[in-house]
C-alpha cells in the first residue's frame, strides 16, 4: 500500500510538471517582446523578421467576399432600385437576420426545458477484481488465507429519464425571457433595414448634390470661357485692355481648379454611396439624379402626437423595452431559486458479462456468466439550504438589471424624441430655405445675365461680371446644397418616426 501511495503521489508531481512546461511553451506563440515584430501561423512559435517590419503575411486562404451584383450597365439606377440592392448586398441585414433564427433558437431551448432528458449510456470492457480470503480449517483440512480473483468482459447497457415536474416558475421566466429576446431580435432585424434604407438614401442625396455642384462648376467654366472670348473681342475692337484679358483667363484658371475640386467630391459622394450599399467600391453603376424629385410640401402639424405615434413603433424603443420584460422575468426566475424542485427519474440497465473466478487457497478455478436486469423509478425533492448567500446575490444582481434596463427604456425614449424633434426642425427649416434659394437663383441669374450684356455692348466692367458670377456660383451651390439637406432631412424624419420602411418610402 505504501509503495502504490507513493507511485500516485510522484505521478501526480509528474502530471503537474507536464502541465506546466506546456503552459511555459505556450508564450513561444506571443511576439519576443513589445518591439519584436511577429511572424508565424496559428499554433506555431512565432519568429522574428530580419527588420522592423510590422506588416502581417497575406492569407490566401481567407474568403474575401465583396458583394458585385450583376448590373445593367446601360440602366440608371433610381433610389429604390438602389435600395433593393443594397438589402439583397449589404452583410449587416445578413447578419441580423442570423441573429435574428439565433434568438429563436435560445426559445426553442427554453421549451425543450418542459419535456423529460432521455440518455443512453453503454460501458463495456475488461474488469479484474481482486480480494483477500482468510483461511480456514476443520478437523480433516487446513486451508491458509489466500485471494479470490474475478476477471472478464462486461457490458453494461442503461437507459436514463430524467423530468422536472415543478420548479415554481423557473422554466416559465427562463421560456418569457428568450421569448422577449428573440422579439426583440425580430424587430432589430426590421430595424437593420430601416437603417440601411436611411443610410442609402442619404448617401444618394449627397451624392446627387455632389453631382449638381460639379455641374454648377461646369456651368461656371463656360461663363468664364465666354466672358473671355468677350474680353478678347473687346480688347480687338480697341475697348478693353490686356489687364482685362489677364483677369478673364484668371477666372477660367480659377473655374477649371473648382471644377476638379466639385469632381473628386462626386468621386467621393459615388464611393460613399455605393459603400453604404455594401457592394464592391470599384462597381459601375449609373445612378438617376433627383432633378425632378419633389421634396414635401410641408411637415406634421401635430409634433406631439407625431412623437407618441413613433416612438410606439420604433424599433429599437420596442427593442428595449422587450428588454425591461425580459429583465422583469429575470427576477421571477432568482425568486425560484429559492424553492424546491421536484423531479422524476427513471433508470432501467442490464449488466452482461463472462467472468472466470480463481481461489489460491484451494488453487481452483470456474467460469461464471451474468445477465442481471436493474429498474428504479425515483421521485425526488431538491430543497436549496445554504449556498453562502449566492441566491441573495443574484436576486440583488436581478434586480439591479431590470431598474437599470427601466432606466435605459427611458433614456432611450428621451433620445429618440430629442432626434424627431431636431429632424422636425431641420426640414422645416430645409423647407424654407429651399424657396429662398430658389429666388436667390433667379436674382442672381438675372444680376449676372445683365452684367454680361453691358460687359459685351461696352457698357460694364469685367470686376461687375465677377462680382455677379461670383453671386450666382454661390446662389446656384446654395440651392443644390439646401435641395440636398431638404431630402436627407425628409429621409432623417422618416427613419426617427420609424416611416422609412421600405424602398419606395421617400
Amino acid at each position: 500500500m505504501a509503495a502504490q501511495h507513493f507511485l500516485g503521489v510522484a505521478g501526480g508531481i509528474c502530471v503537474a510538471l507536464l502541465l506546466a512546461a506546456c503552459s511555459s511553451s505556450a508564450l513561444k506563440l506571443a511576439p519576443a517582446s513589445a518591439a519584436t515584430p511577429y511572424r508565424g501561423e496559428a499554433g506555431m512559435a512565432a519568429t522574428a523578421p530580419d527588420r522592423a517590419d510590422f506588416g502581417v503575411t497575406p492569407d490566401a486562404s481567407m474568403p474575401i467576399t465583396i458583394a458585385t451584383p450583376a448590373l445593367d450597365a446601360k440602366h440608371s439606377y433610381s433610389l429604390p432600385e438602389l435600395i433593393n440592392i443594397a438589402q439583397l448586398s449589404n452583410p449587416a441585414t445578413q447578419a441580423a437576420w442570423q441573429r435574428a433564427r439565433e434568438a429563436a433558437a435560445a426559445a426553442g431551448i427554453a421549451e425543450a426545458a418542459y419535456l423529460p432528458i432521455i440518455s443512453a449510456d453503454v460501458l463495456a470492457g475488461y474488469a479484474i477484481t481482486s480480494n483477500t480470503a482468510p483461511g480456514f480449517s476443520t478437523a480433516l483440512i487446513s486451508v491458509p488465507d489466500g485471494t479470490i480473483t474475478t476477471s472478464g468482459m462486461q457490458a453494461a447497457p442503461s437507459l436514463a429519464v430524467k423530468w422536472l415536474l415543478f420548479d415554481f416558475g423557473a422554466r416559465d421566466a427562463a421560456l418569457a425571457t428568450a421569448q422577449q429576446v428573440s422579439f426583440a431580435a425580430n424587430v432589430g432585424f426590421n430595424g437593420a433595414h430601416q437603417k440601411l434604407i436611411f443610410d442609402v438614401s442619404n448617401a444618394y442625396f449627397q451624392h446627387s448634390a455632389a453631382r449638381a455642384q460639379s455641374r454648377i462648376d461646369r456651368a461656371a467654366l463656360d461663363n468664364a470661357r465666354m466672358v473671355l472670348e468677350a474680353a478678347e473681342a473687346r480688347l480687338g475692337q480697341g475697348i478693353a485692355t490686356t489687364m482685362e484679358v489677364a483677369q478673364a483667363k484668371q477666372q477660367v484658371a480659377q473655374a477649371e481648379f473648382d471644377l476638379t475640386g466639385a469632381t473628386g467630391r462626386e468621386r467621393s459622394a459615388y464611393a460613399m454611396l455605393l459603400g453604404a450599399m455594401g457592394i464592391s467600391p470599384t462597381i459601375t453603376i449609373k445612378v438617376q439624379d433627383i432633378a425632378g424629385k419633389s421634396l414635401p410640401r410641408q411637415v406634421p402639424a401635430d409634433l406631439d402626437q407625431m412623437i407618441v405615434s413613433s416612438l410606439q413603433r420604433r424599433p429599437d424603443v420596442q427593442a428595449a423595452f422587450a428588454q425591461v420584460k425580459a429583465s422583469e422575468q429575470g427576477i421571477a426566475a432568482a425568486r425560484a431559486e429559492f424553492l424546491p424542485r421536484i423531479a422524476l427519474t427513471g433508470t432501467a440497465n442490464r449488466t452482461f458479462g463472462s467472468y472466470s473466478v480463481s481461489d489460491s487457497r484451494l488453487g481452483t478455478s470456474a467460469n461464471l456468466d451474468v445477465s442481471q436486469p436493474n429498474a428504479a423509478v425515483l421521485l425526488g425533492i431538491t430543497m436549496p439550504i445554504f449556498d453562502g448567500g449566492m441566491r441573495d446575490a443574484r436576486m440583488d444582481a436581478a434586480v439591479a438589471a431590470a431598474n437599470a434596463s427601466q432606466q435605459d427604456f427611458a433614456r432611450l425614449q428621451s433620445t429618440a424624441a430629442q432626434e424627431i424633434v431636431v429632424a422636425y426642425d431641420v426640414l422645416r427649416t430645409s423647407l424654407s430655405a429651399n424657396a429662398a434659394a430658389a429666388e436667390l437663383v433667379n436674382a442672381a441669374r438675372t444680376n449676372y445675365d445683365a452684367a454680361l450684356d453691358y460687359y459685351k455692348n461696352g457698357l460694364g466692367t469685367l470686376s461687375d461680371i465677377s462680382v455677379t458670377q461670383t453671386g450666382l456660383l454661390k446662389a446656384q451651390y446654395a440651392q443644390a446644397q439646401v435641395r440636398s439637406d431638404a431630402f436627407v432631412a425628409a429621409a432623417t424624419l422618416a427613419f426617427a418616426t420609424g416611416t422609412l420602411v421600405s424602398a419606395g418610402g421617400l
